[in-house]
């Protein structure tokens, strides 16, 4: 943890002297594992949305709690690292007035979806807000996955004009969440993110739903440059490293390329220790 803590302070001191308030000072906490109990999706108090367009399959709990989505699984100690997080992301997109947020990692294997994953099932649970999570993962789609249901047409079906964008969303039964799943694997990713199709569609999300906060599951920051061209319509971002496997190199490194994006902090997956939280 010293050492991940160590790669943040210099990524953040070779910032040329602009000010970088927002980048990661912190690690949010152990996520590694969770139990296999019942998921309790609903906070208590919470209205029944009725979704008249949008597609609904309802994924068992069974089925989050296996595949370790966890944020409103209050019987799961660490279900509240989740919660924590969405609490402190909020915080800080609500003083900015953000509405999308990327989340990332350096490399493959860190556990980006899963923490946005859990992150927009604890986002939809506070009542102020609806929640859209994205796969914009596009040569990588796998959200559909932690959510156990499976794909007829989607972000890039809507993106090559082979879909229209009602019967690409999903909602997986968990009150105020609605996902934007990937389908297939497209080796035109950049070209697909670059588009007028892809900026409009983020615009209109923007315009239309003001109480909306949008989740970008995004590839690894140093494996493509798809997230440095989504940084257009992305208003901050959130870094997940795993420990004891992320370099200090790699960490720097990612931090350098996100210039420009605020960051409103950084994930330690997998680690051993015992969740730690701290302010951003």
């Amino acid at each position: 943890m010293d050492r991940i803590q160590k790669a943040l302070d210099k990524a953040k001191a070779k910032q040329d002297g602009k000010q970088r308030d927002d980048l990661p000072k912190n690690v949010a906490g152990n996520i590694a594992g969770s139990d296999r109990k019942k998921t309790e999706i609903e906070a208590p108090g919470v209205q029944e949305i009725t979704y008249s367009q949008t597609k609904v399959v309802n994924v068992s709990e069974k089925t989050l709690a296996d595949n370790r989505v966890i944020a409103a699984q209050y019987s799961n100690p660490q279900s509240g690292v989740f919660r924590m997080l969405r609490t402190q992301v909020l915080k800080k997109m609500r003083e900015k007035n953000w509405q999308t947020i990327a989340v990332t990692s350096p490399t493959a294997g860190e556990g980006k979806s899963l923490v946005a994953s859990n992150l927009a099932v604890a986002m939809a649970m506070e009542t102020n807000q609806t929640v859209l999570l994205v796969d914009l993962d596009l040569r990588n789609p796998r959200l559909n996955k932690y959510f156990g249901f499976d794909v007829k047409a989607g972000l890039k079906d809507y993106l090559e004009s082979k879909a229209d964008f009602p019967e690409i969303l999903i909602n997986p039964g968990i009150n105020g969440l609605v996902i934007l799943p990937g389908d297939g694997r497209a080796e035109d990713s950049a070209e697909l993110l670059s588009g007028f199709r892809m900026k409009n569609l983020v615009s209109e999300l923007k315009a239309r739903y003001r109480s909306r906060m949008i989740i970008f599951d995004m590839p690894p920051v140093l494996q493509t440059d798809d997230v440095l061209l989504a940084s257009n319509f992305i208003d901050c971002g959130l870094i997940v490293i795993e420990d004891g496997r992320n370099k200090e190199s790699e960490i720097v490194k990612t931090i350098q390329l996100l210039e420009g994006t605020p960051l409103v902090g950084s994930v330690l997956n997998k680690s051993e220790k015992p969740p730690v939280h701290q302010n951003y």
